[in-house]
């Protein structure tokens, strides 16, 4: 038996080799290498608790070899991609990015290599609430107070992006209401140019608004009448009052405002006055009427009467 397999051993090996190498031509012939390209999602592993990831890329170009009877077997999620970021702290990063390829395949390259990765703890602060109210209401009403339910909110997200925060707003239209009225609201986030911050949570997301409307405040301009006492001294007469300003504009109540001519001044006595002087006199104002300014001066010219009648000689 031993003899059988040394006879002829030369040619014996030789066939061996000529047999091995025509079947590797014929695999090569009917099974080549070939190349392929799999763009494949970058995934995370070990992301820290309570922080927020994102990076710059999304995907990755990977081109591999294989026998060409193994990509009938293989489809793009049987490929993987992904960052480690066991042991990454807060800030950005610039990662390698690590390959998992099916049993049989050759990476022969992958672009891109390195991924930026930014790591951003979540984190939350509190800002108030701030309503803006747009339109005019119905039947000369106005909007007399507003009630709202929370004045101030918790919001949360990244750090870097909760910075930018000032405040949380509420867009609430009155145009053609004539009633009380509640709405709830929904809120966003703003900066300190009031444009809209994504990316972070409000909590909560709404608030309830009560609106009180009241009449409307009618505006009139008037005539102001100095008030003057009988209370002049002896021997002096009044030659002319003047008061500055002579009309003023006034706003309030309506139905106040309607029957309203002019607006007297406070008592003006004379008890003292022997020449012509002015003084600074408050107005007498109505409940429910608004002036821009209370005080008014008031000129007064006085003469004797000693004079008065030398003027009526002369003339």
């Amino acid at each position: 038996m031993i003899s059988f397999f040394r006879k002829n051993l030369p040619e014996k090996c030789l066939a061996l080799i000529v047999a091995i190498g025509c079947w590797i031509f014929v695999m090569n012939d009917q099974n080549p290498q070939i190349e392929n390209t799999y763009t494949v999602p970058i995934g995370i592993v070990n992301a820290p608790e309570g922080y927020q990831i994102s990076k710059d890329v999304e995907e990755v170009k990977l081109k591999v070899r294989a026998p060409r009877s193994l990509f009938s077997n293989v489809e793009t999620s049987s490929f993987r991609a992904y960052v480690d970021l066991n042991g990454v702290e807060n800030g950005i990063h610039d990662l390698q990015i690590q390959t998992v390829l099916p049993s049989g395949f050759e990476l022969i390259s992958a672009g891109p290599t390195k991924v930026s990765i930014n790591v951003d703890k979540i984190e939350q602060k509190e800002v108030p609430v701030r309503l803006n109210l747009s339109g005019i209401p119905g039947d000369g009403k106005v909007v007399a107070s507003v009630e709202q339910s929370l004045q101030n909110i918790t919001i949360e997200g990244p750090v870097s992006i909760l910075n930018k925060v000032t405040a949380a707003v509420g867009y609430i239209g009155v145009n053609g209401n004539n009633e009380n009225f509640s709405v709830t609201v929904p809120l966003i986030a703003v900066n300190d140019k009031d444009k809209e911050v994504e990316g972070v949570k409000l909590l909560p997301k709404t608030v309830d608004v009560s609106i009180i409307l009241a009449k409307g405040l009618n505006k009139k301009i008037i005539d102001i009448k100095p008030t003057l006492m009988s209370d002049l001294p002896m021997g002096y007469i009044l030659k002319s009052v003047k008061v500055e300003p002579e009309k003023i504009e006034v706003s309030g109540n309506p139905d106040i405002i309607g029957n309203m001519t002019y607006l007297s001044t406070e008592n003006i006595s004379l008890a003292n006055v022997t020449k012509s002087t002015k003084q600074t006199v408050n107005l007498i104002v109505p409940e429910d009427i608004n002036v821009p300014n209370q005080e008014v001066t008031v000129w007064i010219e006085i003469e004797t009467k000693e004079n008065k009648t030398d003027n009526k000689t002369n003339k």
